[in-house]
């Protein structure tokens, strides 16, 4: 059976994890209280790039969405935040597989903005010679599974666990020819990378 066919295997990633590190973006993102219902919110970045911007309430509504169209090293706009429910928020920066968060509060008084932001990085996935390679550091140590998915649906699926450093190697060779599609998953994030044979 499929299922039994692919392997984990250990693999040393440590080179794959520094070139991570080092070729990814470092954004900034500055959010400053201009008034009590208004915010000036500054984007800067080494390299000019693509970025997503978007701010989603508590309960996980999307409330605010900008995808930008030209690269820029950087951005600026004044949000007006006076027709937000009072309630706790977070703004999402994402520069290509670099991912930066900050929360603040709308309260009946202002804006209140945390201190720090968090960044997150996009799992690293390279499939070559029948051998999928993932490497992903999960900074928030979230419980994460990986499941394959073939044209007729999910044929395999595996516990990670909630380790920060996870590289791992998957021996493929077993799968018949085709199209795959791979999804590294927790309760808050979701990774896909397709693959063909």
């Amino acid at each position: 059976m499929v299922m039994k066919t692919i392997k984990l295997f250990t693999t040393t990633m440590a080179v794959a994890i520094v070139a991570i590190a080092t070729a990814v973006e470092r954004p900034k993102m500055i959010v400053t209280p201009i008034s009590p219902d208004r915010a000036l919110v500054s984007i800067q970045n080494e390299n000019a790039a693509l970025f997503e911007l978007s701010i989603y309430a508590k309960n996980g509504d999307l409330v605010y969405y900008k995808q930008s169209t030209e690269v820029a090293n950087n951005y600026q706009k004044v949000f007006d935040f006076k027709n937000l429910e009072t309630g706790d928020y977070t703004m999402n920066l994402r520069v290509n597989d670099t991912r930066l968060s900050k929360e603040f509060e709308v309260t009946a008084n202002g804006i209140n903005v945390g201190e720090e932001s968090k960044l997150r990085f996009d799992p690293y996935f390279t499939y070559s010679d029948n051998v999928l390679k993932l490497s992903y550091l999960n900074f928030d140590t979230e419980n994460l599974k990986l499941s394959f998915y073939d044209k007729n649906g999910l044929i395999y699926q595996s516990t990670i666990g909630k380790n920060f450093d996870v590289q791992s190697g998957y021996d493929l060779s077993a799968l018949e020819p085709g199209k795959y599609d791979v999804v590294l998953s927790s309760a808050t994030n979701e990774f896909k990378f397709s693959l063909e044979k």
